[in-house]
């Protein structure tokens, strides 16, 4: 049973992202109704939602603030739009990630996948929580240092290129490290070694 939810959750989520960029956009509103629905589950799971929220107000900051700089206040309802699709596609992986555990994530792609994209699949999958987490922690330690990425300092366009150097970049190395040690540690349990694969708790 537990497997048929979890296959039902990863179709739901997919389905709802692709809806995402599909819909028009006079129905847009039914979509994030829908993925407000999602949040409420995901928070009656004990999922932590400030980093979600503060992920998606610097995101939604930056591509109103190119569009107020390339376009002007003409075209500021478009980026609202736009910033509304790219948080829908993101809310259902993350909502998947919060809610299904990834042994069982593992064992419905791995019917589908082979047994290396589906760990790829569920690992990609599970480290979206990892990144708004550290996605916070990098930006609080910036501001401690005392870079100028405080929301009223991203007013300024000018220090758009330091949040990128002092965040973006830092992210990206803690994410290619931690790619290094998952898949050190997927070697070392012997993960390609054999042709049937056991998942935790052991099936």
């Amino acid at each position: 049973m537990k497997l048929i939810i979890c296959s039902a959750a990863i179709i739901f989520s997919i389905v709802l992202s692709m809806s995402a960029f599909l819909v028009q956009q006079e129905n847009l509103a039914y979509l994030l109704l829908v993925n407000v629905f999602l949040l409420f589950h995901a928070w009656c799971r004990q999922a932590n939602l400030a980093p979600l929220i503060k992920l998606f107000f610097i995101q939604s900051l930056v591509t109103v603030g190119l569009y107020a700089l390339l376009y002007g206040g003409e075209r500021l309802f478009e980026a609202i739009i736009v910033v509304t699709r790219i948080i829908l596609v993101m809310l259902p992986s993350w909502w998947l990630a919060c809610t299904q555990s990834s042994h069982q994530i593992s064992q419905v792609l791995g019917l589908l996948l082979p047994t290396k994209w589906a760990f790829v699949v569920t690992t990609s999958i599970k480290v979206l929580p990892f990144i708004g987490q550290e996605v916070r922690d990098i930006y609080h330690i910036q501001c401690l240092r005392g870079a100028r990425i405080t929301p009223k300092e991203l007013i300024n366009p000018i220090n758009w290129y330091e949040l990128v150097q002092c965040v973006l970049f830092p992210l990206l190395i803690q994410l290619l490290s931690l790619s290094k040690h998952i898949a050190h540690s997927a070697n070392q349990r012997h993960f390609d070694k054999s042709s049937k694969h056991t998942h935790w708790p052991f099936n």
